[in-house]
């Protein structure tokens, strides 16, 4: 009997809700340890620096860096790791560093952050991997709690990434931690519509290509959704900020096309009506995830409500979705997302 594809990825993006519940009741010390950083930088007048990661931690680095910008009085740029080093300042070292990392050992922000500690320059460090390497060179760290993760493609992990993010940027900002509880619940009902997601990705077995789109605190998750798709499923998918597809992609879609568009609310899914009105023109199947998307049944193949949640914590059930979508996708076609044939859980070298 053949051996069921995509326990391990299956099984553990089932476990994020939980991890994330288990983050935000576990490491409240540690998040207040790393905003009090950030305060005492700011009162010697560092107020701005970088988020950097890479692949899906990448993408936490941008959702931190939206949340700090519009939540805090900090300014913080999101920066690939491996683009650090020729990307970050020269010139001065008034700027901290939060870095992303699931393994704590990934060598492009390893050696990102030891430049920046000869340097002066302080740092954070979230990561999932206690004890870890860049646990030990930072001067303040959030260690998040999925427990461990076997499958390449980062699900739970990256779910307490965000966690971690929000409970950050809630710190420094004075905001209550509830909408997190209530992240947790609405991720655990897509869960529950297992079966109509599974359908759904059925429908695009032969897909060669697609788009997922993203609008405010989502376009993070829309990139994540595109590298799941990759990742997992073999399609060669792009991610981008929903106006910004009417930029020159557009020009690639056709009937043939699906299109995945977040959002984190009735008003966000509005600020992209432009972009849904051209997809439409040219028939390609469009799927809109979030909180009131049956509201937009005229623009859509395919609607998936997804339950409302106050703020930016709306993107921990939407990566849910994008999680189970391309999991389903990838074992219809045969394949084992465990295992993606031409990549590693972590990058050493």
């Amino acid at each position: 009997m053949e051996k069921e594809k995509g326990v391990f990825m299956r099984k553990e993006l089932s476990e994020g809700p939980q991890a994330v519940l288990k983050t935000l009741h576990e490491t409240r010390e540690e998040v207040k340890a790393a905003a009090d950083l950030l305060r005492s930088l700011a009162g010697a007048g560092v107020e701005r620096g970088f988020v950097i990661g890479s692949g899906t931690s990448f993408h936490a680095s941008l959702y931190l860096q939206y949340l700090l910008n519009r939540l805090t009085d900090f300014h913080a740029t999101a920066v690939p790791a491996s683009e650090f080093a020729e990307w970050g300042p020269t010139r001065h070292t008034k700027y901290f560093i939060i870095g992303y990392s699931q393994s704590g050992e990934s060598s492009d922000i390893v050696e990102a952050f030891k430049v920046a500690k000869a340097a002066g320059v302080k740092t954070i460090a979230i990561t999932n991997t206690p004890g870890s390497t860049l646990t030990r060179i930072s001067d303040a760290y959030i260690v998040t709690r999925a427990g461990e993760e076997k499958a390449v493609a980062a699900t739970k992990t990256f779910d307490v990434q965000l966690t971690a993010a929000l409970m950050l940027a809630y710190e420094l900002s004075g905001k209550q931690l509830g909408e997190l509880e209530r992240a947790a619940e609405a991720a655990e009902n897509v869960l529950r519509v297992d079966s109509e997601i599974r359908s759904l990705a059925e429908r695009y077995i032969k897909a060669e290509h697609a788009f997922s789109l993203g609008k405010d605190s989502a376009y993070p998750i829309a990139l994540e959704a595109a590298l799941k798709l990759k990742e997992a499923a073999m399609v060669h998918a792009e991610g981008f900020a929903a106006r910004e597809f009417l930029h020159g992609p557009v020009q690639l879609v056709d009937e043939t096309t699906p299109i995945l568009a977040f959002a984190p609310s009735v008003e966000a899914f509005k600020g992209s009506l432009k972009a849904f009105e051209k997809i439409a023109q040219y028939k390609a199947p469009l799927i809109l995830v979030g909180p009131g998307a049956s509201q937009f049944a005229g623009y859509a193949t395919f609607r998936v409500e997804i339950t409302r949640v106050e703020g930016s914590a709306s993107a921990i059930p939407l990566v849910k979705f994008a999680q189970l979508f391309a999991y389903h996708l990838s074992v219809l076609k045969g394949l084992d997302p465990d295992k993606p044939t031409k990549l590693t859980k972590v990058v050493k070298y």
